[in-house]
């Protein structure tokens, strides 16, 4: 999937979320949700792990909210999309880690964080 790609999120089967950006290059990472002033529910970013951090957890994995100014859902995934960890993060937030091995985190609107507990299975498709 290229970097860029515009996505839809789906829980156990279901659309949770319909503007995601899909984000898999170090510059696109980097940047996250930064440029925005809010967030509107449906949007939100996916990030894929650089390889060598695939399957890793804590710092390795983890985002921070300096800059933002609004909270996020955040859950960190596992190679087959299951929420491995997921938490509200609030605005500038030093740090949020997921305890357990992650490959991918989503970042999306905290209305979703009733949709991410562990366990969820996501998957993504692109939208067209």
């Amino acid at each position: 999937m290229d970097d860029g790609a515009h996505l839809r999120v789906l829980a156990d089967g279901h659309v949770i979320a319909d503007k995601i950006i899909y984000c898999c290059k170090s510059a696109s990472r980097r940047e996250g949700l930064l440029s925005l002033n809010h967030l509107e529910q449906g949007e939100g970013i996916l990030l894929e792990m650089p390889r060598a951090r695939q399957g890793k957890k804590g710092f390795i994995t983890s985002i921070h909210m300096v800059g933002m100014g609004f909270p996020i859902s955040v859950a960190w995934l596992d190679h087959e999309g299951r929420v491995v960890h997921s938490t509200l993060a609030k605005p500038w937030g030093l740090y949020y880690g997921s305890p357990q091995p992650a490959w991918y985190v989503l970042e999306a609107h905290p209305v979703l964080l009733d949709s991410l507990s562990v366990g969820t299975k996501l998957s993504w498709e692109l939208r067209t």
